[in-house]
């Protein structure tokens, strides 16, 4: 097993256990409060944890005063996992773990007209989860115009390639092999200079 400390907020020193997986990636104590840096405060706020894994992400928004969140795994043993640490931390009451595939929990989540303020995606690297979910988005608004979307992803992948019309990047980090961007919907300014970013990539792709 993997011991998960957390970084801050009123939990702040307290660890959850999470099992030690070749195939899983945990977002590391460096990176998740470089986020919550950028962030700044989330008192209040209600977050969406697409591909939650060990819910690290959650758990910390939480303990830095999130009022709820979702967490979305659809890997039997790890959200099992993640109910388990929630509970331990007194966090179960504030958390909804769906065990199910994000491609069903979406339009689900639609149907309850969930909104969160926060989103936050760690798919699988390099598997084309961003462009698939961020299509997703597109049918079932579970968001309004000021959500941050924070999507963490391979530097071997292309973002700019994955954002339809609608999306702006606001800026992102790099840390090793890991990037993190930050995403928010575009005005009709941004909007326009983003359709000449995707046409500028297109034109390069093509010669």
């Amino acid at each position: 097993m993997v011991r998960i400390k957390i970084t801050g907020g009123n939990l702040k020193g307290r660890a959850i256990t999470v099992p030690e997986n070749k195939v899983a990636r945990y977002t590391s104590s460096k990176v998740r409060e470089a986020i919550f840096a950028i962030i700044g405060d989330v008192t209040g706020l209600r977050m969406l944890d697409l591909f939650a894994g060990s819910g690290s992400f959650t758990i910390e928004a939480l303990s830095r005063g999130a009022v709820a969140a979702t967490c979305v795994e659809k890997d039997k043993r790890m959200s099992d996992t993640l109910n388990k640490n929630l509970s331990a931390l007194s966090l179960d009451k504030d958390c909804l773990v769906l065990n199910m595939d994000v491609r069903y929990a979406m339009p689900f989540l639609y149907k309850r007209a969930s909104n969160y303020d926060i989103i936050f995606m760690d798919p699988p690297y390099e598997q084309d989860f961003i462009p698939e979910t961020m299509a997703l988005f597109q049918k079932n608004v579970i968001y309004h115009k000021d959500t941050m979307f924070i999507l963490e992803y391979s530097k071997r992948e292309s973002l700019l390639a994955s954002l339809k019309d609608g999306w702006n990047e606001r800026t992102n980090r790099r840390y090793g092999d890991t990037i993190i961007s930050f995403i928010s919907m575009a005005d009709r300014g941004e909007e326009r200079q983003l359709k000449m970013k995707n046409y500028e990539l297109k034109i390069k792709n093509d010669t």
